[in-house]
């Protein structure tokens, strides 16, 4: 190619991925700036709190449990308060069953889960609101994690704590900063359905296409220096 091919190749390509590239300088400076264990929630909760019981051994066995739900996915053995407990999920759905007598237990009521929120709960503001959330996930939460109960905060950040209403265990906080994050990962990856495509054609032709242009730049201040009057240079 010619110098001048080249630099309109630069020219045009450059107009198309510009404003793209300062997306993904933005995007990129707060992603890179921000706590990453802030982002997630870290210092809302205390995953690590934890209060010793002393509890029985199942007296329904993990064979018992397997021969009477052969169809049974994702069995775990858990324990909450002061017992223990199975969940499972059943033709896709997470429940929770007896250690005892391996009957379907009903699921976290709303004090219980506000309970279960309060003992891992790190910050002073007071639990304004709760929804419990059997279908359609919110963005926020994957779909997997249902059902939870979905507890929100009267703090700066709009906290939320997304408890399983199976276990009793803290699915993910989320606050504003979380969610501006999301956007920003979203605007990075250009996957502005799902959000975790990182493998999608736009994203794949835009980073083909700054690429281009950064090789045309080399190529042509290469081509600059090479055609320099060497009178000028001194």
């Amino acid at each position: 190619m010619t110098a001048t091919q080249i630099r309109t190749c630069h020219k045009w390509f450059a107009l198309i991925t510009a404003i793209q590239l300062l997306i993904w300088l933005g995007t990129g400076a707060y992603m890179v700036l921000m706590d990453i264990e802030f982002i997630r929630g870290k210092p809302l909760v205390d995953k690590a709190s934890t209060a010793i019981f002393q509890v029985d051994a199942p007296a329904y066995s993990f064979a018992d449990f397997t021969k009477s739900h052969p169809d049974a996915t994702d069995i775990s053995l858990y324990a909450y308060q002061d017992s223990i407990w199975y969940s499972a999920k059943i033709a896709g759905k997470l429940q929770r069953f007896s250690s005892k007598t391996g009957e379907v237990l009903p699921l976290l009521d709303k004090q219980q889960a506000l309970d279960a929120a309060q003992r891992v709960y790190t910050g002073q503001a007071k639990f304004i609101g709760s929804t419990f959330i059997e279908q359609n996930a919110p963005s926020e939460i994957p779909a997997r994690a249902l059902p939870v109960w979905q507890l929100t905060l009267d703090d700066t950040m709009h906290s939320t704590l997304y408890i399983s209403a199976v276990t009793g265990q803290v699915v993910s906080a989320r606050h504003d900063y979380w969610r501006l994050f999301d956007v920003m990962w979203m605007l990075h990856i250009m996957d502005y359905e799902t959000r975790e495509n990182v493998h999608n054609p736009l994203l794949t032709l835009m980073t083909s296409l700054a690429l281009l242009t950064a090789l045309f730049g080399i190529a042509l201040t290469y081509i600059s220096f090479r055609n320099q009057n060497p009178e000028e240079a001194v």
